[in-house]
């Protein structure tokens, strides 16, 4: 009998929280896959059959939604969109995942991903542009987050009373 190579990923806890969470997961129910836990690093087998490969059984994925998600929409008014060859989905999942307060602390992070794509593909690029589009994404997610907590509060208790 032949069993697959194991595919072993050094990732920190919060990261395999967030796949869990993306494909309808909790830790718990893919611990199996977790080979070595050292602190908050983990070593995870991905060729294991717990790890979150495909969405469980019954989860519907939402949209995403969050500063990357944001980011694609604004460069996409420009004519701007991800290759099959560049790293902007994998890049716009992970500002997503992180959150608006980690891209805040790393804009010239998020800056230097722009700069280094617009290269790739031969685009002019400037600095202070890229900087305000990673703001104005920013903003644009944290008043999305606003208007879904708004409508998901605005549904609760909005049931007819019990008898």
């Amino acid at each position: 009998m032949c069993s697959k190579p194991a595919a072993i990923v050094r990732c920190h806890t919060r990261h395999l929280e967030a796949r869990c969470r993306e494909r309808g997961y909790t830790l718990p129910q893919v611990a199996a896959c977790i080979v070595q836990r050292d602190g908050e690093q983990l070593l995870v087998d991905t060729s294991h059959e717990a790890y979150p490969r495909d969405y469980a059984p019954g989860f519907t994925p939402k949209p995403s939604s969050g500063p990357g998600t944001e980011l694609k929409k604004l460069l996409g008014r420009i004519g701007i969109t991800a290759s099959p060859t560049c790293s902007c989905t994998a890049r716009a999942r992970q500002m997503d995942a992180l959150g608006c307060e980690w891209c805040e602390q790393n804009v010239e992070t998020i800056v230097g991903w722009l700069r280094e794509e617009a290269a790739k593909r031969s685009l002019p690029f400037l600095d202070a542009v890229g900087r305000l589009l990673v703001r104005r994404a920013i903003s644009n997610a944290r008043k999305e987050q606003s208007r879904a907590k708004q409508t998901t509060e605005g549904q609760v208790g909005t049931g007819s009373p019990s008898v």
